[in-house]
């Protein structure tokens, strides 16, 4: 096995749990800093005279290593943090496009629900002005679309809920229904 393989395996720090760095962390430490005469009485003198060197490099690699999770954990928690605004602006934004976009039928679906003041409506699923709020996310059937609630002469009807960032959105700007 060469070199440069056996750092590579011994470098990649995410397969040892932190226990085992911390426990490599005090050892390569103790080893390393230790007093003699505890040293001598554990037999050990010899171990750190001739070895202290690795054992010193030991104890910076595992310390370090150590140290890394919490930092990695931290930059991780950040990146996703980042990830959902970032996602959530665009999902606002691609809202707000569609609903600058709607026809007057589709308007006065959502009306209904502004002026209801409800997130939730029977609309007839076979209406293509509601499949394409559906298409654009804008609004959902809360449960299985294939049993509907009451079946009327003009359509098959179920119930439809209004995303909660479309209906905040809608309260706050009622212009975008005018």
């Amino acid at each position: 096995m060469s070199l440069e393989k056996f750092l590579g395996g011994f470098l990649d720090w995410s397969k040892y749990s932190p226990r085992v760095l911390l426990a490599l962390t005090f050892l390569c430490g103790f080893i390393t800093f230790g007093n003699s005469e505890v040293l001598t009485n554990l037999g050990l003198e010899t171990i750190q005279s001739e070895y202290r060197p690795y054992f010193g490099i030991g104890f910076l690699l595992s310390a370090i290593m150590f140290l890394s999770y919490p930092l990695v954990l931290v930059f991780k928690w950040t990146l996703e943090k980042g990830r959902k605004i970032i996602e959530k602006t665009e999902r606002k934004k691609n809202y707000i496009s569609w609903l600058k976009i709607l026809t007057e039928t589709q308007k006065v679906i959502l009306r209904t629900f502004i002026n209801k003041n409800t997130r939730t409506q029977q609309l007839n699923y076979e209406d293509g002005d509601v499949l394409e709020l559906i298409n654009a996310g804008i609004i959902y059937s809360p449960g299985n679309i294939m049993f509907f609630d009451r079946y009327k002469l003009d359509g098959m009807y179920t119930d439809f809920n209004l995303q909660p960032v479309v209906y905040t959105l809608l309260k706050q700007h009622p212009e975008l229904l005018d």
